[in-house]
């Protein structure tokens, strides 16, 4: 017969949750069943879904897609500044319009990547005068879809 759960159980369940334990690092700490520590957990309003592990990951995930978001964007916009240079020095007018082709679909993937930064709250203060600046030479969109 299974013992009884005792208050030094119970307490042992809550400090080892707030510690971020999993139910299976409770049970193996406590002496207990994975299922005993779940019973335990439910009566305590407890719940077991990763906890600050997986805040922290995703919080984690967050702050590194931001900083990926913001590399594609000064790429996208370095990428753009090249383009106009070449578009100076260009042999003829083709080569002209295809260099100014490929500096306006950086500039919009410079602008759509910085306006989903403003979205998400994650955006740079440098990033913000580009956003800017990209704002006045697209609109705040980042232009149409038509060919200008």
């Amino acid at each position: 017969m299974a013992e009884p759960i005792t208050d030094r159980d119970r307490e042992a369940v809550r400090r080892l949750h707030t510690e971020g334990k999993s139910r299976n690092e409770i049970a193996r700490t406590i002496g207990r069943s994975a299922a005993t520590v779940s019973k335990i957990a439910r009566a305590e309003g407890l719940t077991f879904s990763g906890g600050a592990r997986v805040a922290a990951a995703t919080e984690a995930r967050r702050a590194d897609a931001a900083a990926r978001r913001e590399l594609l964007a000064d790429e996208a916009l370095d990428g753009a500044l090249g383009q106009v240079t070449k578009t100076t020095t260009a042999e003829n007018a083709r080569d002209a319009r295809d260099h100014a082709t490929a500096a306006r679909a950086l500039t919009e993937v410079h602008a759509r990547v910085a306006e989903l930064a403003r979205a998400t709250g994650t955006g740079s203060s440098a990033g913000s005068m580009l956003d800017r600046l990209a704002d006045a030479l697209l609109g705040p969109t980042g232009g149409n879809s038509q060919g200008v």
